[in-house]
């Protein structure tokens, strides 16, 4: 409510300047000559002459206004009809400063500034007026006359209407500087008299009274420019009543949803909460590997029974997990066994490899004892002990063999060149995933070219992979898109060896490793496996 009247004393504020505006252009229009004297002004006898003095404040009042001007006659003129019964326009003051009305010594008090003030006219209305004395602009202290707009009440009552207040209740009262009530708007029954002093402060502000039994809010906002005061009184059941019932809208909908709440608890107990409970119960009792008796249970089918269902399953197959890991041990010990018995049957074969190579050597035979040899280290390689990961420079001897090997069954047929990286051979590698490629270079790209042909095998360390290369300079056209293909198990019906390596390569380090094919430059293939750095662990070396 303070902010409601602060805002509405602005736009009587803003009604009120716009008044003494216009009070100060009438001034600069008609009334201020800055060559010399206004003469007119201060001439009216004829007829003419006040029609004319009439016509010019007619116009100013045509916003439902009243101007008036009166002059002091220190001339002695003497109009030839009597203007003292006219409401509006031109008059003269025939009489001193000290018989003048009330309302002209506090105009002469302001000093040539406007007031706002009651001013009872001639036909006997009290009416709301602004005041402006006429100052000599030769001598300050001298006073020609005053300006008088008069029915201001026409604009006020427009603004204080502005602001609808609760029906036959709220009352604004509107006071000048010199504790007058201008207007008053709202209920009429309400006295201005019955205003607290309180109200009527030279400051903004808000208060509660109780009068015969009734309490009232007074909002007042002061304005400084005019120094006039803005009061409302609002009776406080006015304002509240509304907002009572509807407190009382909102507890009884409150009850019926509290009520409402208390059924859905209830109905939570019975439907969700028993069954849960007896879900509970049924965990807490169940033990994997033993069997309970569940005949009886009802199978519901709302959510419950779903999720009972689920773990009734879910506790047959934690029973029969249990039943496949005890049997599944039982096999893995049959396998241990069986394991055990097949470990002696590479070690005899060892020993006798052994025994022919040295046999061999007895009689002279180097060329046989150094096959044998190498079959025997292919052989010991390859098996591992059953490990699956092998040092690389393990795998480059069970590579070196194969080639030694290969060298004497088709003796000129072709020459490998090495080229291995000691930093490379600390590191760890899928076993026999080189030699496939080595017997493919063989058979398939320099078998046939009398003793021309010839393979690299290179092993290198980059900054975070291992890289093992083979490369042939076969003069047969190879098709290297078929080759990727049946790497990558696009075509199927043929490449096991590489499509092979190139599978165990993932499985142990995904997909961004594994073989590649690529064409040789000046003739031939050329087989790349990419490998990360895996060194070897401290139980393999």
């Amino acid at each position: 409510m303070l902010q409601l009247a602060k805002q509405n004393h602005a736009t009587i504020q803003k009604t009120m300047s716009a008044v003494n505006d216009k009070t100060i252009t009438f001034l600069d229009n008609h009334l201020i000559d800055r060559t010399g004297p206004n003469e007119f002004w201060y001439n009216v006898e004829t007829l003419g002459d006040i029609n004319r003095a009439d016509e010019i404040l007619d116009r100013w009042s045509s916003d439902g206004t009243g101007y008036t001007l009166y002059m002091m006659n220190t001339e002695g003129k003497r109009t030839q009809f009597d203007l003292s019964h006219k409401a509006s326009g031109f008059k003269y003051f025939d009489i001193g400063l000290e018989q003048l009305p009330a309302w002209t010594d506090q105009a002469v008090s302001k000093r040539g500034a406007g007031a706002f003030r009651l001013i009872r006219s001639s036909d006997g209305l009290v009416t709301v007026s602004f005041v402006r004395s006429i100052l000599n602009s030769q001598n300050y202290n001298e006073v020609l006359g005053f300006l008088v707009v008069s029915r201001l009440e026409v604009l006020l009552r427009r603004d204080l209407l502005s602001v609808e207040l609760p029906e036959h209740a709220g009352t604004i009262y509107l006071y000048n500087d010199q504790d007058e009530l201008l207007m008053q708007a709202g209920s009429t029954d309400r006295s201005a008299a019955i205003v607290p002093e309180s109200a009527r402060q030279t400051e903004s502000g808000y208060f509660f009274a109780r009068e015969n039994g009734e309490r009232w809010l007074y909002a007042h906002s002061y304005e400084q420019l005019y120094h006039t005061n803005l009061v409302y009184r609002i009776p406080l059941d006015s304002i509240t009543g509304s907002q009572t019932s509807f407190q009382w809208t909102i507890m009884i909908l409150s009850a019926i949803y509290l009520a409402l709440v208390l059924l859905f608890v209830l109905y939570l107990l019975r439907v969700i909460v028993k069954p849960l409970h007896r879900l509970v119960s049924i965990t807490k009792i169940y033990e994997p590997g033993v069997k309970m008796d569940m005949s009886g249970e009802l199978i519901r089918p709302d959510e419950f029974g779903i999720l009972y269902g689920a773990f009734m399953r879910m506790t047959r197959r934690l029973d029969r997990s249990i039943e496949d890991n005890y049997l599944m041990k039982l096999r893995q010990q049959e396998t241990e066994l069986a394991t055990l018995h097949s470990q002696i049957t590479p070690h005899l074969l060892y020993n006798t490899l052994d025994s022919i190579y040295w046999y061999a050597l007895d009689n002279g035979n180097t060329e046989v004892g150094e096959m044998v040899m190498d079959l025997s280290m292919l052989l010991r390689i390859g098996l591992s002990k059953g490990k699956t990961m092998i040092p690389i420079d393990e795998e480059v001897k069970h590579v070196q063999a194969y080639c030694r090997l290969q060298a004497k069954r088709y003796p000129g047929t072709f020459e490998a060149h090495w080229d291995i990286e000691e930093d490379a051979l600390a590191y760890t590698t899928p076993k026999v995933i080189v030699q496939p490629l080595v017997e493919n270079a063989i058979f398939h790209g320099v078998g046939g070219m009398d003793g021309e042909g010839e393979i690299w095998i290179r092993v290198r360390r980059t900054e975070n992979t291992i890289e093992m290369t083979v490369e042939d300079n076969g003069f047969m056209k190879v098709d290297i898109d078929r080759l990727n293909a049946i790497v990558r198990g696009t075509i199927e019906d043929a490449g096991y060896g590489i499509r092979n390596v190139h599978k165990r390569v993932q499985l142990h380090y995904g997909e961004s490793y594994g073989l590649q094919y690529y064409p040789r430059e000046g003739g031939g293939v050329k087989a790349v496996i990419t490998l990360p750095l895996r060194e070897r662990r401290q139980d393999e070396r």
